[in-house]
């Protein structure tokens, strides 16, 4: 496959789940937030291993839901000859990333 059409793949994978991650992201930072203000803890929180492993500990909730909600879309994607694992370990690492950018943006602006 040619990486265009790969990348292409790829981007219509993610936009099919951008409103399953970014409800996670947003639920991530909502418990932070909830928890930093009962024990009265400065918000944002610095990036920090139990942040991203909170974050990375979402992906197999959604992975769940995705499977559940939508059971026959992979047909579509293994018609292109691509696996499970060349559609979500990019999206992995691109939403992870994405997730530690906007993080690092709201404690530049918080401090």
């Amino acid at each position: 496959m040619m990486l265009r059409n790969y990348l292409r793949a790829l981007a219509l994978f993610y936009r099919t789940l951008l409103p399953q991650t970014a409800v996670s992201s947003v639920l991530v930072l909502g418990v932070t937030g909830l928890g930093a203000a009962l024990l009265q803890l400065p918000w944002p929180p610095p990036l920090g291993p139990g942040l991203l492993l909170m974050k990375l500990g979402t992906f197999p909730l959604v992975a769940y839901l995705e499977h559940r909600l939508r059971p026959h879309q992979y047909w579509f994607y293994r018609n292109l000859h691509l696996a499970r694992w060349q559609l979500w370990t990019p999206l992995v690492v691109a939403d992870t990333a994405g997730f530690v950018a906007f993080v690092g943006l709201l404690h530049r602006w918080a401090f």
